[in-house]
């Protein structure tokens, strides 16, 4: 476990990368937490913070910091990235495609058995197929379900969407607009409007819950088959996230934009 009273501040600036991650449709939180190096510790804790008392405490801190850090970065810069995302689209999609190449590595070094075996192989391509077949089941288009006062698919959008953050390769912001309810959350958020999120955030505290304790078990028992599968999912993400060659003088500094990502991606990673 990552020491809190060390790196605290560190902590709370990776939950909010983690956070501006989690407001851009296609770009996985899950992703960015093997980037940051801390998805091990995130589901762990997760997992165990209310199945076991044994680190309980150190786990609850851990866990406070990161959600600190995302709940600071989605409320502050949740304006912010709508307008960067919006006009500089390419830019910004380069740099987290950066931060993905640039985590490959570290993710190789995992575990001391990541050879290309037949099994390693296998769920590699399990978690490729699955990034891609994403299009198919992603059709839904918004409905204005905060006018209509659905608060039952508000609370299954926040079970989905939270389950697809902590899966490294799936987006939960690209679920919520899958489901209909992404921009009507965002007019939340950017309204402080807590009738709205506090049913989604409750669906999201047990989707989370759930599936870290999954991801967790399968860690522990099958190590080098759970990162095969994890290494598929980003690799994968990389092709869904890229949005074609940049035009209107864009090409250079989504070119600068990737190469700072993947710079920053492999310091991380070292570090």
């Amino acid at each position: 476990m990552v020491n809190w009273k060390e790196w605290n501040a560190i902590i709370i600036l990776k939950g909010a990368v983690i956070g501006v991650a989690n407001i851009i449709p296609g770009v996985s939180g899950g992703t960015l937490a093997v980037v940051l190096g801390i998805y091990d510790n995130l589901v762990g804790a997760i997992g165990d913070l209310f199945t076991t008392s044994k680190r309980r405490k150190e786990n609850f801190i851990f866990l406070s910091q990161i959600a600190l850090g995302a709940i600071l970065a989605i409320f502050i810069l949740s304006n912010l990235m709508d307008y960067v995302y919006t006009n500089h689209m390419c830019p910004t999609v380069y740099f987290f495609i950066g931060l993905i190449i640039g985590s490959i590595p570290s993710i190789l070094r995992q575990h001391t058995d990541m050879r290309p075996t037949f099994t390693n192989i296998f769920f590699f391509s399990i978690g490729v197929l699955a990034i891609l077949s994403l299009p198919a089941i992603t059709t839904a288009e918004s409905t204005g379900i905060t006018e209509n006062g659905d608060l039952i698919l508000l609370f299954f959008a926040g079970v989905a969407a939270a389950a697809a953050m902590i899966v490294p390769g799936f987006s939960g912001s690209f679920v919520l607009l899958a489901m209909g309810v992404y921009w009507e959350l965002i007019d939340a958020v950017q309204a402080f409007d807590l009738t709205v999120l506090v049913i989604p955030a409750i669906g999201g505290i047990i989707g989370i819950v759930g599936v870290s304790k999954i991801i967790g078990a399968a860690i522990r028992k099958y190590p080098s088959r759970v990162y095969s599968l994890i290494l598929g999912l980003i690799v994968a993400s990389i092709w869904e996230l890229y949005p074609g060659i940049p035009e209107n003088g864009q090409f250079i500094i989504s070119i600068i934009s990737l190469a700072c990502g993947i710079i920053i991606s492999l310091m991380l990673s070292k570090r």
